[in-house]
């Protein structure tokens, strides 16, 4: 049964942590770096808060609203 967890939402902590800070450091390397907001839901992430799933769709809803406007 699908419970809206990725294998990476089970990892602890400090597993997310180490793999988040991989990613913005693969993103550097190309120039970019992350918002403020995906920064905050990094750290949602990372502490259990959130789960991938849900910053997913949260991002996806807020880019639906931006194109509206």
């Amino acid at each position: 049964r699908y419970t809206g967890r990725t294998d990476m939402d089970k990892k602890t902590e400090e597993e997310r942590r180490e793999r988040t800070t991989d990613i913005f450091a693969s993103w550097a390397l190309e120039g970019m770096y992350p918002s403020e907001k995906t920064l905050a839901d990094a750290q949602a992430y990372i502490k259990g808060e959130k789960t991938l799933e849900e910053i997913l769709k949260e991002t996806l809803e807020d880019a639906r609203r931006d194109s509206d406007d």
